[in-house]
């Protein structure tokens, strides 16, 4: 084990090319099916209205997100630090479809407007920072200084709508909104594995670690999500109805 530093990047030669790390590929490849595994069950879910769909869209982003960011570890020998921007910008991106999707069934409609637009003017805000930092900095020798945006990005609006909210909405609307909170504490330790570098084996680092965090917080979505549907279909009524 090691903390406060990491294991020497894995090395992989195959048909000449020269690859690194193939297990963050796998590990980014694993989420990418699970994900798409939740999109698919979400979108069949039988309730058509914008908080499923923006879940939907979601697990999408969130999936192709990871699987890119995997191949730009994998390529980073031929696409440098610029393999890892696609993954950067759709990490923030997929944080804004969750407070989306969460703040579109806030019950006060004026201050539904009020912190939807408050959540786009964040969202562009960020990534304007985030491409004005890739643009006029040299980050090659640290790339994970550009992942400093989008985890204070998804920091800030799952901590308010699938922390604070989700409280709010267990009480009003059903139980099931419990386990969004509770994904949020799953992925606390996140920032102590990563903020201080704690790598388990050369095999399973502290990327693999957050991964796996990554994919009970999907299954415990998903749980939040198909918990809501039957009680709202129980019922007969639209989400928003319900509230």
């Amino acid at each position: 084990m090691l903390i406060g530093q990491d294991f020497p990047k894995l090395e992989w030669q195959f048909m000449g090319f020269h690859f690194l790390e193939p297990n963050a590929l796998i590990g980014d490849s694993i989420i990418l099916i699970t994900a798409m595994f939740f999109a698919f069950k979400t979108y069949k879910l039988k309730n058509n209205n914008s908080f499923f769909k923006f879940w939907t869209l979601f697990f999408i982003m969130f999936g192709v997100s990871f699987f890119v960011g995997g191949l730009g570890h994998l390529f980073f020998n031929y696409w440098g630090v610029k393999g890892k921007y696609f993954s950067w910008f759709a990490g923030i991106l997929s944080a804004y479809l969750i407070e989306y999707a969460m703040l579109n069934i806030y019950p006060n409609l004026t201050l539904r407007k009020t912190l939807k637009k408050i959540a786009a003017i964040k969202l562009v805000f960020f990534l304007t920072a985030e491409a004005y930092i890739l643009n006029s900095f040299n980050i090659t020798d640290d790339p994970q200084k550009g992942l400093i945006l989008p985890t204070v990005f998804s920091f800030i609006g799952l901590g308010l709508t699938l922390g604070l909210l989700s409280v709010r909405y267990q009480k009003r609307i059903t139980e099931s909104f419990r386990f969004f909170w509770m994904s949020t504490l799953i992925l606390v330790p996140n920032l102590f594995i990563q903020g201080l570098k704690i790598n388990i084996h050369p095999y399973f680092d502290k990327n693999d670690f957050s991964h796996l965090l990554l994919i009970v917080s999907m299954f415990l979505y998903f749980r939040a999500l198909n918990g809501i549907n039957s009680e709202i279909q129980g019922k007969s009524l639209s989400i928003e109805q319900v509230i």
